[in-house]
């Protein structure tokens, strides 16, 4: 190759510095150098660039075009497959916010009720109907239950009793934290099931609202029975009577600078049963287990 090239530019005058073929024959020398000659022999490669002219020329290659791939579109059918289970999904994320949104003391938004009862195999399916506003956007009150346990000694004169009150739930008592969970959870959800015994004779007049107080009080009144069966089961008593009690929170100003703890005797007040009475919260001057009675969530 090296003898090639200086044949090369020896033949096309590069060496002197005023010949007139000197870039003609660097450009025929570098085509030699870097071209494609693979088809020549080894006596056509050694030929001087003068006869570069006279070798048979190749025939160009055809450009290949540079067409983009065909799009790939999806069948329509399944565009509509998958939009209405988009919107499926979507309603079914939608279904229990807006249950809990339209939702009262005394009724649920009908339009909402539906939407939330016919989502609701889908929604149970996947989780979709947890508990929405848990503790948000602040913790609200919290509630226990008191049970007032009784039961007759023989040691003891006739008509008189023994009896104990036991606090559901009960941080001394219940243990470990996830045994007082459970009693929380059930002390809230009694509480949110409650339905009063009697309601006003207002309120009497109102046919669709007592229907829904009938059913509401005849659940309540189950998981109060079912309560008041374990605890029968659990301590040997014969007798047990429930109360609602709620412990409010303190505000800033109560605790900052009133000095309030969670377990003051004056946030916790009792429940009542009935709509009848003319007091519906019963302040409670002391809780047993004081030091427990300020349970926290």
């Amino acid at each position: 190759m090296f003898l090639a090239t200086h044949h090369a530019l020896r033949t096309s005058g590069a060496c002197h510095p005023i010949a007139p073929t000197a870039v003609t024959g660097w450009l025929k020398t570098i085509v030699i150098l870097y071209g494609d000659y693979s088809h020549l022999t080894h006596t056509e490669k050694l030929m001087p660039s003068a006869a570069l002219p006279y070798l048979p020329k190749l025939p160009k290659q055809p450009k290949l075009s540079k067409s983009e791939p065909p799009a790939i579109r999806c069948p329509t059918s399944i565009q509509y497959f998958l939009l209405f289970g988009f919107l499926i999904h979507f309603l079914g994320v939608l279904a229990e916010p807006l249950r809990f949104f339209s939702r009262s003391e005394i009724r649920t938004g009908p339009e909402f009720a539906w939407l939330s009862d016919t989502m609701k195999p889908y929604s149970q399916w996947l989780y979709l109907n947890h508990g929405y506003f848990f503790f948000a956007p602040n913790p609200g009150p919290g509630h226990l239950i008191q049970c007032k346990l009784s039961a007759s000694s023989a040691d003891e004169p006739s008509g008189q009793e023994s009896s104990q009150v036991l606090l559901l739930p009960d941080r001394n008592e219940h243990w470990p934290r996830l045994l007082y969970h459970r009693y929380f959870m059930l002390s809230e959800f009694y509480t949110n099931r409650y339905a009063p015994e009697q309601v006003t004779q207002e309120l009497k007049k109102d046919l669709e609202f007592m229907q829904t107080w009938a059913s509401d009080k005849e659940l309540y009144d189950l998981i109060q029975s079912s309560i008041v069966s374990s605890l029968k089961h659990s301590r040997n008593v014969e007798k047990v009577k429930l109360r609602r009690i709620e412990r409010l929170l303190p505000d800033s100003q109560q605790v900052l600078k009133e000095g309030w703890s969670l377990n003051d005797p004056r946030l916790t007040s009792l429940l009542s049963e009935t709509m009848i009475e003319a007091t519906a919260i019963e302040p409670i001057d002391e809780l047993p287990n004081k030091a427990s009675a300020g349970a926290s969530r």
